[in-house]
C-alpha cells in the first residue's frame, strides 16, 4: 500500500470538536513523553503532521487601521487640555509621539528616559525585543520638568499609590476622554496615528519606521500606506475626476 493516501481518504483533522481535540491533546501528549521528544523533535512531529493533514492557515483579510480625522485628533487633545491633568496630558501625548504600545508606555521607568538625545528605551517589547523609540525636542522640556517634579518616582507615570499605571486603567482615560471630545478612539488609536503620521510626512523607509515601532514583520506596514494617502494624491484624484465632467 502506497504511503500517501489520496487527499478524498484522508481524514478531516481540523473538523474535530472541542471534546475530541481535547483528547487528541492528551493522546498526544502521551506519546511524545513515552518517544522522549525534545522541543526540536516535537516541531518536527508537528510540521509532519500538519504536511500530512493538508493542514493550512485559513488566509484572514487585512483590516486598514482606524485613525482619527485632523479635526477629532484636536479635539481630543483640547478636552485633555482642559482638563488640567498634567500627567495625563504628557502621556496621551507620548503615546502618539513614540507610537508605542499602551503596555510598553506603562512600562517605561525614569531610568529608560534619555532628555538629552530625546529616546526613550523600551525593554522587553512585543515578541521580547528591546529597542528605542523617540520623541520631538520640544516635548523634552516638558518631560523634564515632569521628572523634576517627581523626584522619588521609579516609573515615569505612577499612579498616586505610587505604582505603574495598568493598561486597563489607561483604557479607562483614554474612553473618559474620548466620550467628552465625541470621537471614538482606544490607547492603540494613536499608536495607529503616529505610524500614519510618519508614513505620510517622515519620508522614512520602512525599515526605518519597523525599528521605531517594533513591529515583526515589514509587510506589517503596508497597510499604513493605505491609511495614509498623501495629499497630493487626493487632490490629483479629485482634479482627474471633476475633468471628466460626468
Amino acid at each position: 500500500m502506497s504511503r500517501q493516501r489520496s487527499a478524498k481518504n484522508r481524514p478531516n483533522c481540523g473538523s474535530q470538536n472541542g471534546k475530541a481535540k481535547s483528547q487528541i491533546v492528551s493522546q498526544i501528549a502521551r506519546i511524545v513523553r513515552k518517544a522522549g521528544l525534545d522541543y526540536d523533535g516535537w516541531r518536527y512531529v508537528s510540521r509532519r503532521v500538519r504536511e500530512e493533514c493538508e493542514l493550512r492557515p485559513e488566509k484572514k483579510g487585512i483590516k486598514l487601521p482606524r485613525v482619527l480625522t485632523a479635526d477629532e485628533f484636536r479635539r481630543f487633545y483640547s478636552v485633555v487640555d482642559r482638563a488640567e491633568d498634567v500627567q495625563h496630558a504628557l502621556m496621551l501625548r507620548l503615546l502618539f509621539y513614540t507610537g508605542v504600545r499602551v503596555s510598553e508606555l506603562c512600562r517605561i521607568k525614569i531610568s529608560d528616559v534619555d532628555l538629552e538625545n530625546c529616546k526613550i528605551f523600551i525593554e522587553q517589547g512585543k515578541g521580547s525585543k528591546d529597542r528605542y523609540v523617540l520623541f520631538g525636542k520640544t516635548f523634552a522640556t516638558a518631560l523634564r520638568t515632569h521628572i523634576a517634579n517627581h523626584p522619588r518616582n521609579r516609573w515615569l507615570f505612577q499612579t498616586k499609590r505610587a505604582s505603574k499605571y495598568s493598561t486597563r486603567r489607561m483604557q479607562q482615560i483614554v474612553k473618559k476622554y474620548a466620550e467628552e471630545a465625541g470621537v471614538k478612539a482606544t490607547p492603540h488609536t494613536f499608536r495607529h496615528q503616529a505610524i500614519t503620521w510618519l508614513t505620510r510626512h517622515s519620508g522614512m523607509a520602512d525599515a526605518e519606521l519597523q525599528l521605531i515601532t517594533g513591529h515583526a514583520r515589514r509587510e506589517t506596514l503596508a497597510i499604513y500606506q493605505h491609511v495614509a494617502l498623501d495629499g497630493d494624491l487626493e487632490e490629483k484624484y479629485q482634479k482627474t475626476m471633476r475633468d471628466a465632467d460626468l
